[in-house]
């Protein structure tokens, strides 16, 4: 591997070979986005401090009682939050206990490629490839298994996110800023009333985001593709950050810190309402230190709490059911990338690999061969049934390194 694509504790799954562009420092969150947005590494979020100060982080790696189609991991009873909430709402039980890989088409054949999100259903995966001959990375949207290919210019295309109906909304930078972007009706557009920013989920009818204010970011939202940004009220005049999730009802999701140096809080903006700030997880250690959401799905909020445990900063999953306020940790070892609307989780369970975790169990997502830990794996997506998860493999390494292919998971 080159040096970019080295694991730092087992976060850092995979660094584009590009330069990094400055950002601000926001060291908890630039820890979890140099995890989830090593598929672009120019991302608003993300800042070189950020990604230095991961060599100091210690993070659980070992997944006790994890077995691929296994029982299901033991989940320690969650500590009320506070307030206290009623007991979580009961999921159906089960879930997929296999999967299989496939690759997915690319148009023009270009041999690096990775998926970036991907819609409830499961229909529609957004991606992108990489030509290597400076024209920037062709986004890519899958319709089951018919791909189209979208040439934005600028550099750093990236769609975040896709809704059931196949639109999609990202991010391209043009010159040194990001602009956000939405894909549809066969079309790239230019989100409204925001000159430099991103666009990061996307419902049946609202978009979230954030705009740049000099080195700060300004959570948005959208009524829908075609509507102007509003600014989403904050706690105070200090507090930046960025929305991750919108519902239906327009219920949003994001992560705030009061200052360049805050801690990272999750906070819930309801329609018409002032913003919530979330109360932090109670951890077996003690209460979390930060929480940082990554995902909002069907009254579900996956995240990454940190806890400073005898002066050693640990990282772990939770999340947490906005209808009952309550937490539920997740099993150590696993480190979030993104939820459904079932509280399933995808993201990294070990050094090397991705895992889908479900009432079920944990699956390990295994190579095109069936094998797991061989080559690393990056999970995404997950559709709401856990029957569709969306990422990439690393396959065989070529004359430039390790080289990526965008791939989805059949679970069954």
């Amino acid at each position: 591997m080159t040096g970019d694509e080295e694991r730092i504790v087992g976060l850092l799954r995979r660094l584009d070979a590009e330069p990094v562009r400055p950002a601000r420092v926001d060291l908890a969150a630039a820890m979890h986005e140099g995890r989830r947005r090593r598929r672009s590494r120019r991302a608003m979020s993300v800042s070189a401090a950020g990604v230095a100060v991961l060599a100091a982080v210690t993070v659980p790696l070992a997944f006790g009682g994890e077995r691929s189609g296994g029982p299901a991991p033991t989940i320690p009873p969650a500590a009320p939050s506070t307030p206290a909430g009623p007991p979580a709402t009961t999921r159906p039980p089960g879930g997929p206990t296999a999967c299989t890989a496939e690759a997915l088409p690319i148009p023009g054949g270009h041999a690096k490629s990775l998926v970036t999100g991907g819609d409830p259903t499961g229909r529609f995966l957004a991606g992108r490839s990489y030509p290597g001959d400076g024209t920037g990375n062709p986004v890519i949207i899958w319709d089951g298994d018919r791909a189209r290919e979208y040439r934005i210019p600028g550099a750093d295309q990236q769609m975040a996110d896709v809704n059931s109906a196949g639109v999609a909304v990202g991010s391209v930078y043009v010159g040194d800023e990001p602009q956000p972007y939405v894909i549809r009706n066969g079309r790239p557009e230019r989100l409204r009333g925001v000159p430099a920013g991103e666009a990061t989920a996307i419902t049946d009818g609202w978009i979230v985001g954030a705009r740049q204010v000099g080195d700060r970011q300004r959570p948005v939202l959208w009524s829908a593709p075609d509507a102007s940004a509003r600014d989403l009220p904050l706690p105070g005049s200090r507090w930046e950050g960025t929305a991750v999730g919108v519902d239906s009802a327009g219920t949003a999701v994001g992560k705030l810190h009061d200052g360049p140096t805050g801690v990272t809080r999750a906070v819930v903006w309801r329609l018409g309402a002032k913003p919530e700030l979330l109360p932090m997880p109670r951890l077996d250690g003690g209460v979390a230190s930060e929480f940082v959401p990554d995902s909002f799905e069907g009254g579900w909020i996956t995240g990454t709490a940190f806890l400073d445990e005898s002066g050693v900063r640990r990282l772990y999953a939770a999340r947490y059911h906005l209808p009952t306020g309550r937490y539920e940790p997740l099993p150590r070892g696993v480190v979030p990338d993104a939820g459904n609307g079932r509280g399933w989780v995808v993201g990294s369970v070990s050094r090397m690999d991705a895992g889908l975790l479900t009432d079920a169990g944990t699956v390990r997502l295994p190579d095109f061969d069936g094998r797991t830990g061989r080559y690393a794996a990056l999970a995404v997506s997950v559709s709401d049934d856990g029957r569709v998860v969306g990422g990439q493999l690393d396959v065989a390494p070529g004359g430039n390194g390790v080289v990526m292919k965008a791939v989805r998971w059949r679970c069954h």
